[in-house]
Formats: structure tokens, C-alpha cells, sequence
């Protein structure tokens, strides 16, 4: 990926998006749709923001 050390989420593996079991897909909230892995989840960021 351009060179830099990021890798493919684990969770979507590198889609971006999650399919969901009654249909449809969502944005893969751990890598907030890029695909890549080595950010930590929106969801930890803004709770670290908090404290």
C-alpha cells in the first residue's frame, strides 16, 4: 500500500465494509472503511479524546 506499513483489517479483511447476516453491508467501524489496519477504533479515539 504506497509503501507505508499499514496492513489489511482483520475485521473486513480490506473491503472497507462489513456484510450484514439479514442483508445489506456497513462501513467496518475499525478501520472506518479504508480497509487498512494499525488505527485503533473510532470508538477507542474518541473515548481517549474524553479523558
Amino acid at each position: 500500500m504506497n509503501g507505508n506499513k499499514q496492513s489489511v483489517c482483520t475485521d473486513c479483511q480490506g473491503q472497507g465494509y462489513l456484510e450484514l447476516l439479514l442483508g445489506g453491508t456497513e462501513r467496518c467501524p475499525r478501520c472506518e472503511g479504508t480497509g487498512a489496519s494499525g488505527e485503533q477504533p473510532a470508538a477507542a479515539r474518541r473515548t481517549e479524546a474524553i479523558h
